[in-house]
């Protein structure tokens, strides 16, 4: 019997298993309208024989493995302590817990998900989804931490925890009205349609699932877990649902997507205008969901007929064709209602679309009423009310000009060569953004305007999701009927794809950019539609389509040059920078090099000291630095740093990256003091901006890692490593390749400072995985393979460690040239270490002849000029090995500290050199 049959005729026996039995048959019909159905019902309750208990076995199976298997207060899992059960339900029970492994201290909720994941297969999939939801950052969506499953092989996630009251209870107890209640149900749409665009529906929308915070702030919980436990567990989703508020074709098994959470929606939106439950069941899927009017007491009954009745038809319809194509859809209806437009849920004929008029300009009516009825005495004052109306319509217009103008100086892109006033953009932007919705009489093209600057501003203060959502909604604002400006639809859909390609979401950043190319194109304007294809040009370069990307681009050059205006230069710097972007993607570094420095020239010819001249600087740095020009990426990177502060204020995470990019370009030159300060600096801002457990502070303590261990601070790398790997640990999955380069460097460190037997899991457990799940020729597996072989290196297992290194084969990957060095220093130490000094000697040669010995980190080459000066003193060469401690020992005494062994041997090499300098 299939899985949503079975559900049904569950549903009918419980319902009347306690009645007489004589009541059976009306009371199944009152349930049912599916003859077969009752009939099966009525078999099964006259039998209540072993046959019925064969047929709720595999309810059974489940109740007992949820009873064998489900934690309690107090028990731990992982990291977390179970300190509180919260509530238990049909997918299973949330605890409060928290963190016991000292790292650090974090309260989050557990939600210990009903059935097992013993296969692998199914816990990779799981793993996958659970990565998905992990990336789904919004204010209104509770955070997904991290997942897994316990002993028994009951999966679990661990999620913020939100302090807060049900949808419900929290409307009951404020005693909210119905427009309070319809704005709260908007931002919950919001961070919905967010999750969409990402691709992820919720599959349970109900009251409990949404937390109203103190402030009145609406926060989802349960994002998508009824998706992830379908894929992990191969079942239907309705047994991961909640039937009063579930959609049709969830309840019958079928596939869902964003058709279901509108029905979902819908029914909360019933219930919030109602004041009461529906309770509907599993029974009622074929049934249509009452309307707001049917339910509610009489008083509020007129309120709720015509729009919210519409809206609500529209929502909950049973096909899904039928409801609104988008959650953005739905919520800009509600929209409508509140501003007193018409909304597409009901016909738009003239009668209502004059009521709907005269419903927001009852004062202006009312006086045209009063005028029509009055004497012809009265005309002059017609003529004087709408010469006022007019003048205050301008006034308006004045006000909205200046708010936009305002918005603009807040706005880094806007303020160019003023970069450097003191504005505080982020509260004038956050203030605004709460403002646009309850401003008075706000045309639908003022709102829609604003949220497209307000949107462009927040991309360029790197707030991208607010950015996203707010474009999306001006565009759609744009695009209405009522509006009706697609030019700046199409401006709104290019900032959305802007947005989109930074963060590396190519598809959707391809679809809103050809939507923007289009109406540009409609348009006919040369220089438009040139702006439009550098935008597509972008989002085709984030999908990793570059052939096509560079062909857009080359587009949008020769529509500049077919249309110059006065503004070319500057957007022709632009597609230049574009064209730099993909050339240093594709590995052609002189192209790239070529490109930003035409780009520069024409920023630096008009005077520009602006977010895109930054830009360019940067990657201008980045390119000359993949060449090997350390001295000319120098200038060029101080000059980054610079305007990025001028641009942005401190408290940036691009002043932090500028910092970052600038202290890993000291790194590489040697000069560790001034490297060690930008890392921290950067630490600092990024603590501020993104917070001290997040992934980007995680990327700095990594680099700031690798730079103590270069120092030889092995302490503080260790301890910077392993803060990093806890981060990382808690954000990503234990195989993720972030993950594994941790594991990978700190079990080298451990393994170098002989600490081999605790490095040995770190090293083996990182090779396995990279090795599983990577090419032979990717550079994080021959990072893992170098680690491993250094380890037995390290522990004296020489055979072995050959062996390692033998099985290395540099041609099979493009690795850059400091890799390619790292194998032929392991041979070398290797060779030393058997005493084995011609062949040492050799190693070393090479390695020191390599072109990459001529630029790379003097700190570097010189930890290998010691044992390669000790090698040439045992062969009894001691010109030669003078001349390498000569080499060796400048660098090495200004930037590493004092109790590093490789000093030492420094200072033994250069006093067995006394005698013989002492002879010349």
């Amino acid at each position: 019997m299939e899985a949503a049959r079975w559900q049904d005729l569950r549903q009918l026996f419980d319902a009347v298993c306690d009645l007489p039995s004589a009541q059976w048959p009306q009371r199944l019909r009152d349930l049912s309208d599916d003859p077969a159905l009752i009939a099966e019902a009525l078999a099964l309750l006259s039998a209540q024989t072993a046959s019925f208990d064969r047929a709720l076995q595999p309810l059974g199976a489940l109740m007992a493995t949820l009873s064998t298997s489900e934690l309690q207060a107090g028990d731990r899992l992982g990291a977390w302590q179970l300190v509180e059960r919260l509530a238990s339900g049909g997918m299973g029970a949330v605890f409060v817990a928290e963190r016991v492994d000292e790292q650090f201290r974090q309260r989050v909720a557990i939600k210990l998900l009903r059935g097992s994941l013993n296969d692998t297969a199914t816990g990779q999939r799981l793993a996958a989804e659970r990565q998905i939801l992990a990336e789904l950052q919004h204010p209104n969506i509770a955070r997904l931490y991290d997942g897994g499953s316990t002993p028994a092989g009951q999966p679990y996630l661990v999620m913020e925890y939100i302090a807060g009251l049900p949808l419900d209870r929290h409307c009951a107890e404020r005693a909210l009205g119905i427009p309070e209640r319809l704005r709260l149900l908007l931002r919950i749409c919001a961070a919905v349609q967010a999750a969409h665009q990402r691709l992820i529906v919720h599959c349970d929308l109900k009251p409990s699932n949404v937390l109203v915070r103190e402030s009145g702030e609406p926060v989802l919980l349960d994002f998508g877990i009824a998706r992830v436990m379908v894929e992990g567990q191969r079942d239907d989703a309705s047994g991961f649902c909640t039937p009063a508020y579930a959609s049709p074709e969830l309840l019958a098994g079928a596939q869902v997507g964003v058709a279901s959470d509108v029905f979902s929606l819908g029914v909360l939106l019933t219930e919030l205008l109602a004041d009461r439950t529906i309770g509907r069941s599993a029974a009622d899927r074929a049934r249509p969901v009452p309307l707001p009017t049917a339910l509610a007491d009489r008083a509020l009954r007129r309120r709720l007929a015509g729009d919210l009745d519409a809206i609500v038809g529209r929502a909950c319809a049973l096909d899904p064709v039928l409801r609104y194509p988008s959650v953005q859809a739905m919520a800009l209806d509600i929209e409508r209602h509140l501003a007193r437009r018409p909304v597409t849920a009901r016909p738009g004929t003239a009668h209502y679309r004059l009521g709907r008029f005269l419903q927001r300009h009852w004062r202006e009516s009312s006086v045209v009423l009063l005028l029509l009825l009055s004497s012809a005495a009265f005309v002059w004052r017609l003529i004087e009310e709408r010469a006022r109306v007019e003048r205050e319509s301008v006034v308006a217009n004045q006000v909205s000009d200046f708010l936009v103008a305002a918005f603009d100086a807040a706005d880094p892109h806007m303020r160019g060569a003023r970069g450097t006033e003191v504005v505080s953009a982020r509260q004038v932007l956050d203030a605004s953004a709460a403002r646009i919705d309850d401003a008075l009489d706000a045309t639908p093209a003022v709102r829609a305007r604003l949220r497209a600057v307000l949107g462009r501003a927040y991309r360029n203060l790197g707030q991208p999701q607010r950015a996203e959502a707010l474009l999306t909604q001006a565009a759609e604002e744009f695009l209405d009927p009522e509006v009706a400006q697609p030019g700046l639809a199409a401006e709104a859909l290019g900032e959305l794809s802007l947005s989109l390609s930074q963060r590396q979401y190519g598809e959707p950043a391809v679809a809103a950019a050809r939507r923007s190319l289009a109406l540009r194109q409609s348009s006919g304007r040369g220089q438009e539609s040139a702006e439009a294809y550098d935008v597509l040009g972008l989002a085709l370069t984030a999908k990793g389509d570059f052939v096509d990307a560079e062909r857009a681009f080359m587009a949008s050059l020769a529509l500049r040059d077919e249309h110059a205006t006065p503004a070319s230069p500057g957007e022709r710097a632009r597609t230049l920078y574009n064209l730099a972007q993909l050339y240093r993607r594709r590995g052609e570094l002189a192209r790239a090099e070529r490109s930003y420095r035409e780009a520069l020239a024409i920023r630096r010819g008009l005077g520009e000291r602006s977010v895109d001249t930054q830009m360019t600087l940067h990657g201008l740095a980045m390119s000359l630095f993949a060449q090997g020009n350390i001295a000319a990426a120098r200038p060029v990177q101080d000059e980054n740093l610079q305007l990025a502060r001028a641009l942005y204020g401190e408290d940036s995470d691009r002043v932090a990256n500028a910092h970052v990019d600038l202290a890993g370009l000291l790194h590489d030159i040697g000069h560790y003091g001034q490297a060690r300060t930008h890392y921290r600096r950067a630490l600092a801002i990024m603590a501020r901006v993104a917070g001290d457990d997040s992934l980007d502070y995680a990327r700095i303590l990594n680099n700031l890692a690798n730079l103590e261990e270069a120092r030889g601070a092995v302490a503080e790398a260790e301890r910077l490593w392993r803060r990093a790997l806890a981060i990382r640990r808690m954000h990503l999955g234990e195989d993720e390749r972030r993950v594994l380069r941790i594991e990978t460097v700190l079990g080298r460190l451990l393994a170098r400072n002989d600490r081999a037997q605790e490095a040995q899991p770190l090293v083996e457990r990182a090779l396995a995985v990279w090795a599983a799940r990577y090419p032979d020729d990717h550079a994080g597996v021959l990072l893992a393979r170098l680690g491993h072989a250094e380890w037995l290196l390290s522990k004296g297992d020489l055979d072995r460690a050959e062996a390692a290194l033998a099985e290395i084969d540099l041609g099979r990957g493009e690795y850059n040239a400091l890799m390619r060095m790292r194998p032929a220093a392991l041979a070398a130490e290797l060779a030393q270490r058997r005493q084995d000094w011609a062949a040492a000697s050799q190693a070393w040669e090479r390695v020191l002849a390599s072109p990459a010995a001529a630029w790379a980190d003097p700190v570097l080459i010189g930890r290998w000029r010691v044992p390669y000066a000790e090698v040439l003193l045992i062969q009894g060469r001691a010109q030669a090995a003078d001349e390498q401690l000569r080499l060796a020992g400048l660098p090495l005494r200004r930037e590493l500290v004092a109790e590093e062994a490789l000093l030492r041997r420094l200072v033994v090499a250069e006093a067995a050199l006394q005698p013989t300098s002492s002879r010349h």
